[in-house]
């Protein structure tokens, strides 16, 4: 875990640096509602295997710390979602909560943490706990930087987890 972190952390370091002092996203564009919508895109993406929006979402450098603790380079990330899926997955909800949007380097870097919370679109007859009919909650951080007008990922990281029951 302590690894996953440092790692996690450099890539992050490495994104910051790499961010010109003068990549200053306008005002309208400096919002949380801003870039919770580039998340939204990008969940919506993953669900379609869209991968000229995922492309366009991802910078160069993106690497993706999955929830097994693979770092997935955004050529794999990309090569995965361009493959059609042989047995699509029923269909889900998914849903954001806990989230929060930070800026630092002057507004030119977002980090947003949160959970994704995943339910199947319909009722199942009969949900199990790891099934296909369970609700999956999976906790995030992304770094964006804003380059080309528009925020792009360079680093993400999700772990699934249950929630303390409560």
């Amino acid at each position: 875990m302590g690894r996953q972190i440092s790692r996690a952390a450099a890539w992050a370091a490495i994104a910051l640096s790499a961010v010109p002092a003068f990549a200053q996203p306008p005002g309208s564009e400096r919002t949380g509602a801003a870039v919770m919508a580039v998340e939204r895109e990008w969940l919506a993406a993953l669900n379609r295997h869209d991968v000229q929006t995922l492309a366009r979402i991802l910078g160069r450098e993106f690497i993706d710390s999955d929830f097994q603790g693979d770092a997935i380079t955004r050529a794999q990330y990309l090569a995965y979602f361009a493959h059609p899926v042989a047995h699509p997955a029923a269909a889900v909800r998914q849903t954001f909560a806990d989230t929060k949007v930070r800026f630092v380097a002057g507004g030119a870097v977002a980090i947003v943490t949160g959970v994704v919370i995943t339910r199947p679109a319909a009722v199942p007859k009969v949900a199990t706990s790891s099934g296909a009919g369970a609700v999956r909650h999976s906790r995030f951080t992304d770094v964006f930087i804003w380059r080309d007008a528009r925020w792009q990922a360079v680093t993400g990281q999700e772990t699934h987890f249950t929630p303390a029951a409560g």
